[in-house]
């Protein structure tokens, strides 16, 4: 296979030797298989041969002996200059060159893969049991135990020596409110999220004994009013410009456009959209399958003649392999879009369009289907059944921005005699 590639012998010869040897055909064949570019196999097939002569110099003459540990002292000899950048081209080209070799290797079982030392810290022996508390009892999602964590680790961190066993049982009022008020001060970014974060933590610090008392109490309640503010939406002829702003004589087109198309009619999120699979499609019956998230439920929805053509010009140019998740990246290695990458996409089209939107994203565009669906007098139960409710009350919030039913009932203002 690297004949595919190299054709001089000298070149070859050099491909051939070292522990790498024996494996460089393969780890060719894999990379064409996998979708990426001539260019880029060339640039990855030469970044490796050099990691290969420099395995051969320190004395490495068996697979079993390569870890990622290397990658480091490789870099600090190939590229010297680079050492204090952080970002530097060069590094990140050549680091991950040795990501795709090593993928391979582990793949092709040649060596195994590393297991992640996890790192003790002084508050592991009550954070890690918290964290198990949460996925297995609390039945949470991993998202959301990764963002407990990430809120948990700074908090934990200010406490600073009181984190131990000991000290712990002794944890005072004061210190949760030095922290919450320094939070407060830098930044007040999810606020809320961190209240209840801390007050769930340390009402379990209480209930395990890890602390005499239980301190959820004083962390403040944040006010949250579930009716407070207005649903954002987008108006038609806004949807109609960030339509039109996508280009479609690109494979990135052509998805993006289907993926706008299947927001924008059916009101779904971006993580319903890339969940979506080859299979919830039924063409014979021109039906769609939404999957249910956060407790809704599963929905069969018409598909749209505009929706079926606009997929329909995708698939011809997606990438051939064995995912059944329709929308995948445009380039190797072709990987499902997860939500995040939606939402991205969703707001690189808005602001071409011009469409300024707080927060934007796909959240506007489920908002923006329900608020027209509610505009054009259709049954509160029926957009409830479309967008995945199972309460009603979930879908009231949208009320509000019906206006023109909210017209209807504006009790005529009284003037005043002088």
């Amino acid at each position: 296979m690297l004949e595919t590639y190299y054709r001089t012998k000298r070149t070859l010869a050099d491909f051939r030797r070292g522990p790498l040897g024996p494996h460089f055909d393969g780890f060719a064949d894999y990379l064409t298989k996998g979708g990426y570019c001539y260019e880029l196999v060339m640039n990855t097939l030469g970044r490796c041969c050099a990691f290969n002569y420099f395995l051969v110099e320190q004395g490495i003459t068996s697979c079993q002996s390569i870890s990622s540990s290397l990658i480091g002292p490789f870099l600090t000899v190939c590229l010297p200059d680079s050492q204090n950048i952080r970002n530097h081209p060069s590094k990140m080209n050549v680091t991950n060159a040795l990501k795709k070799l090593f993928a391979y290797l582990i793949e092709a079982g040649v060596i195994q893969p590393e297991i992640e030392k996890p790192v003790v810290k002084p508050y592991s022996w009550m954070m890690e049991p918290y964290l198990k508390y949460l996925r297995e009892d609390c039945e949470r999602a991993e998202v959301t135990i990764g963002r407990t964590r990430k809120k948990l680790i700074p908090f934990l961190d200010g406490l600073g020596k009181q984190v131990y066993r000991k000290p712990m049982k002794s944890l005072k009022a004061i210190a949760i409110e030095e922290y919450v008020k320094k939070h407060l001060k830098d930044s007040r970014s999810n606020i809320q999220f961190l209240a209840s974060t801390l007050r769930g933590f340390l009402r379990f610090c209480a209930s395990r004994k890890y602390t005499t008392a239980d301190l959820s109490g004083v962390i403040p309640t944040i006010p949250s009013y579930r009716l407070a503010s207005l649903p954002q939406g987008i108006e038609e002829t806004t949807l109609q410009r960030i339509l039109r702003a996508v280009s479609r004589d690109t494979p990135t087109g052509f998805r993006d456009y289907a993926i706008l198309l299947v927001m924008m009619a059916y009101g779904i999120r971006g993580k319903q959209a890339a969940e979506l699979l080859l299979e919830d499609i039924n063409w014979e019956r021109s039906t769609i399958r939404i999957r249910a998230m956060k407790g809704g439920k599963e929905v069969m929805l018409p598909l749209l003649e505009s929706v079926g053509e606009a997929i329909l010009s995708y698939l011809r140019h997606r990438p051939e392999n064995s995912l059944r998740q329709i929308f995948l990246s445009t380039k190797a290695p072709f990987r499902p879009l997860t939500s995040l990458g939606i939402g991205l996409r969703i707001r690189t089209y808005m602001s071409k369009a011009g469409a300024k939107m707080p927060g934007g994203g796909s959240r506007v565009l489920r908002h923006s289907w329900a608020i027209r669906a509610l505009a054009q007098d259709n049954p509160m139960k029926a957009i409830a059944d479309v967008l995945g409710h199972r309460c009603l009350d979930t879908t009231f919030i949208y009320a509000k921005a019906d206006l023109k039913t909210l017209r209807q009932v504006v009790t005529p203002w009284v003037g005043v005699k002088s």
